[in-house]
């Protein structure tokens, strides 16, 4: 028996709940009208897809969307949340990262995402750590790109 796609109807319920809510005017939590809880909605349809039909497919996308709606929606509210680029990359690398743990294979592209996102989140505070070193972390605060391209390319170039 051929099984028909669920995510055109898991949208289409997830959409209509978004707008019967917004027409009857009833609120759930203060930023319910707002385009971050639809990137929200938007990433946990996808999630129930791959989830429910046990097809990988939708998983990082699901994970990366849900991610970035809960990123937008916290961000400014909670002090400890990031709120600057290396949180959607620690967004981006914990995604990949649960995918590759659930197909059981690729861990290696989520843990360097996510390291880099942490990495670039506190970076900061490991260089006040090591304020002897300052001139030399101010000269690597400088060119730390660099090293990302360089071992992105020498990742992308090695001979396996």
């Amino acid at each position: 028996m051929k099984q028909r796609p669920a995510f055109p109807a898991y949208f289409l319920i997830m959409i209509g709940a978004y707008f019967l809510l917004q027409k009857l005017n009833i609120v759930l939590f203060p930023e319910q009208n707002s385009w971050q809880t639809l990137i929200l909605l938007f990433g946990a349809v996808f999630l129930l897809t791959s989830l429910a039909g046990k097809d990988d497919t939708y998983l990082v996308t699901g994970l990366i969307m849900t991610g970035l709606g809960i990123h937008f929606l916290m961000s400014g509210k909670n002090p400890a949340w990031p709120n600057h680029p290396a949180g959607i990359t620690i967004i981006v690398g914990a995604s990949l990262l649960l995918a590759s743990i659930k197909a059981k294979s690729g861990y290696a592209s989520g843990a360097v995402v996510l390291l880099a996102g942490l990495f670039i989140h506190y970076f900061q505070q490991i260089a006040d750590t090591f304020s002897q070193l300052q001139q030399g972390i101010g000269y690597a605060e400088k060119f730390w790109p660099f090293l990302f391209l360089a071992a992105g390319l020498f990742l992308l170039f090695r001979k396996k």
